[in-house]
């Protein structure tokens, strides 16, 4: 109480350092929301693991090519040759699982929708399609904890596999999905049941959970077979996951065995893409935002460090006299240094209170950047981180020139004033 009557004596003084503390406290706060909705989204599961896999680039020879064969010569579809190539490749000893997709993959940034029924509610899911051994080189894992293995064996069974955030988050109705079935709005002769249910799967890193929605179909081998344009290479993906322990020199084995025996009619290998730099290649648009704003933010933050440190620094200069007159009436060094940083952190509470409610409004009105949603829990988070960087920079600004101030004597500091 006794220092809250000292403020508010002082107030012509103290009430532009509490305005100034109100203004830095929301646009710190700002900066922290930012950076921790950046950060949580970043390190939030993605639902798929790409270590250990692989993208293989097709493309098909042309008549230029000594082994170019001819169509009217050629008794193979380029889907049979596709088949055969995945063959091949699953059989190699570094091989656990090989796939056959279209917009599929992970970090692609091509995709087909659906829209579907399922009861009384449409959405319209991203629609990937797959051979089952997909949700096995991308280790999608079923909602119930059970690993891949559910849904590829959903995949194998002709049924379809969905996220678990398939339903609107707003849904009050029973939320169950296994089981359950979908009619196509545009062909309602279309009908898919749910025969596995993944956790959430993400389109990429800077995305958070809530936002994709997919439906995972089988591509049938008598589909794939069927397909017999010189399209098809660009547009058909096959991935493949090698076992643990295998040489990062596979690429290179790879392309080694293209010509001799991964040649497939006119088809082949162009280029053995490693997973990590295409989720690098795919996602450089997002590192160089992030990087120039976490610059931006970086310079902000050390401005709003020497604004607050320069200010209690000056502050606490100026009262040498002050606190020389309360070390020559009785008060030890101590109580003095304790009463600066209680003054200090007082004067933030007391700026703190206010901002909150600005700081919030800011936040209910979705005026923050980022994707994830508002709410308490991501308030409250910011709020303690805000309110602890403000502290330690008052603390910082108070320390040395408090040090230096009450370690002068009464009789000196008396003497300057």
């Amino acid at each position: 109480m006794q220092l809250l009557k000292q403020i508010w004596n002082e107030r012509r003084s103290n009430g532009w350092l509490w305005a100034e503390l109100l203004l830095v406290f929301v646009v710190l706060w700002y900066v922290v929301d930012w950076t921790y909705v950046t950060a949580r989204t970043y390190y939030e599961p993605v639902g798929f693991d790409i270590t250990d896999t692989y993208y293989l680039e097709l493309s098909l020879k042309n008549n230029k090519s000594n082994s170019y064969i001819p169509k009217d010569k050629k008794n193979t579809t380029l889907g049979q040759d596709i088949t055969e190539l995945a063959n091949r490749l699953q059989r190699l000893p570094e091989v656990e699982a090989v796939s056959v997709s279209n917009n599929a993959r992970p970090y692609i940034g091509s995709n087909s929708g659906s829209i579907l029924r399922i009861d009384t509610i449409v959405r319209t899911p991203l629609r990937r399609t797959m051979t089952p051994e997909f949700l096995q080189v991308f280790r999608y894992q079923s909602a119930d904890g059970r690993g891949y293995e559910p849904l590829v064996q959903a995949l194998k069974n002709g049924n379809v596999v969905v996220s678990e955030n398939f339903w609107p988050d707003d849904y009050k109705g029973d939320r169950t999905l296994l089981g359950k079935e979908m009619v196509d709005v545009d062909d309602s002769t279309q009908v898919y049941k749910i025969g596995g249910v993944s956790t959430k799967v993400r389109y990429n890193d800077f995305w958070p959970n809530y936002s994709d929605i997919y439906i995972a179909r089988a591509f049938m081998e008598k589909v794939i077979v069927e397909l017999d344009d010189d399209f098809y290479p660009s547009s058909v993906e096959v991935c493949l996951r090698v076992k643990p322990g295998t040489s990062k020199d596979f690429p290179e084995h790879l392309m080694n065995l293209s010509a001799s025996q991964l040649s497939v009619g006119n088809l082949f290998i162009l280029k053995v893409h490693d997973y990590e730099n295409i989720r690098n290649d795919f996602q450089q648009g997002n590192y160089n935002q992030v990087q120039v704003r976490f610059w931006m933010m970086g310079f902000l933050l050390l401005n709003i460090l020497l604004g607050i440190v320069g200010t209690f620094w000056f502050r606490t200069q100026h009262r040498r006299s002050e606190l020389a007159l309360r070390v020559a009436v009785g008060s030890s060094r101590m109580q003095l240094w304790g009463r600066l940083n209680k003054e200090g952190l007082l004067l933030l509470t007391l700026a703190a209170l206010p901002a909150a409610m600005i700081c919030y409004n800011i936040g209910y009105l979705d005026l923050t950047d980022g994707y994830m949603e508002w709410g308490v829990p991501r308030f409250l988070i910011t709020f303690v981180v805000t309110y602890f960087l403000m502290a330690v920079m008052i603390l910082a600004g108070i320390w040395f020139p408090a040090r230096q101030a009450i370690r002068i004597q009464p009789a000196e500091a008396l003497r300057e004033e």
